[in-house]
């Protein structure tokens, strides 16, 4: 038993050396089939590129997977739109990796679904804006609740005649000003449908002022009729054993965001390697930002494209670990300070900042 426990944990340290990554992000394309009223693709659509990761450039990032546990396949676009999706589901299987995206669940059919449980997907996570269908119209624009909770319904269903686990199914619920007061009823929902997880999300990349007016969070304590939601919400998916992970709906800086640079990028369509999909949109050099009650222009960061080079060289580019440099001095600020403290010692000073285009991000700030 003792050797084969050894074996065990010599094959997780090798596995852990070799895939340094948590995740890559690949954007297989910046289409979309509706038009959300948040959404860059909407907001930016008479300047916004719409095009299919070549299969050519998949392949190249394809040529990493060793190195990473997950791949998501998901960027602004709606990935069940590109038509080699399934080709793609499967070479990240093969490398051994686990797959996952974010859908509209606009094409989520039966057919579909018999493919991707075929292929073994890890996780399939199905956004909505609303428990009703004037709601979540009104938000998703051009999107059928109908027929989306239809289609949701049915995977589920497909999923258990087929006696299968996977892929684990998330119920995605963008929190706003206007629709907060439904979630409770959407974890309802969710539960019914039998996903496995309702996740609410906060409206973490805002153009305009007026998609500003729109969040739910803010950088103080919530209006109390949100909070009151968030609790009904809690409320609910204790009574109905669902499992319920809510974004915070108050601001509050993190040494590193939940998108980690340290260990996850993102690729987008044309094969440009960035730290995450808030730091480039397909086609921009400038990233149009509302923060704090200023319109900004944001550098787009890039490191590199992999038509190019190779992933793992770009990765290891000057300039890329100088970004990522300053984000581990982070961390170990943010350590120095929690020990200082816990040593009744005054907290340290000169906190190292992140980098400049990751201060306007509501992901810094655990939204």
């Amino acid at each position: 038993m003792a050797d084969a426990v050894q074996r065990v944990v010599g094959w997780l340290r090798r596995r852990g050396a070799a895939r340094p990554f948590e995740a890559l992000q690949i954007e297989v394309t910046s289409r979309c089939n509706i038009q959300c009223v948040m959404c860059p693709v909407t907001v930016l659509a008479d300047r916004w590129p719409r095009r299919d990761m070549r299969w050519e450039t998949f392949e190249r990032i394809a040529a990493a997977f060793g190195h990473t546990d997950w791949i998501y396949l998901q960027g602004w676009g709606e990935p069940l739109l590109h038509r080699r999706i399934f080709d793609m589901i499967a070479r990240a299987k093969a490398a051994g990796c686990r797959v996952g995206f974010t859908t509209n669940g606009t094409r989520l059919t039966r057919r579909t679904g018999e493919r991707l449980l075929e292929l073994g997907l890890d996780l399939l996570a199905v956004s909505i804006a609303g428990a009703t269908a004037a709601t979540h119209e009104a938000i998703r624009v051009g999107s059928d609740f109908a027929r989306l909770t239809e289609n949701l319904r049915q995977f589920v269903l497909l999923r258990a005649e087929r006696r299968s686990a996977m892929p684990k199914v998330e119920v995605f619920f963008l929190m706003t000003r206007t629709n907060l007061a439904e979630l409770p009823q959407a974890v309802e929902l969710a539960a019914g449908l039998h996903a496995d997880e309702l996740v609410a999300t906060n409206l973490d990349y805002v153009i305009t002022p007026g998609l500003d007016e729109f969040r739910a969070y803010s950088s103080g304590p919530p209006a109390q009729a949100l909070r009151k939601a968030m609790e009904d919400a809690r409320t609910a998916a204790a009574r109905v054993g669902l499992a319920f992970r809510p974004y915070p709906l108050e601001s509050r800086e993190m040494a590193v965001c939940d998108l980690n640079p340290l260990k996850i990028l993102f690729v987008s369509a044309d094969g440009r390697v960035s730290p995450c999909v808030y730091t480039s949109l397909a086609g921009q050099s400038e990233i149009p930002r509302f923060f704090d009650g200023r319109s900004l222009s944001v550098p787009a960061v890039h490191f590199g494209n992999v038509g190019e080079r190779s992933l793992m060289e770009i990765w290891d580019r000057p300039e890329y670990r100088a970004f990522r440099r300053q984000f581990v001095d982070r961390l170990v600020g943010a350590k120095t300070m929690a020990l200082s403290t816990a040593r009744g010692k005054g907290a340290a000073e000169g906190e190292t900042p992140a980098p400049e285009p990751c201060r306007t991000c509501p992901k810094l700030y655990g939204l």
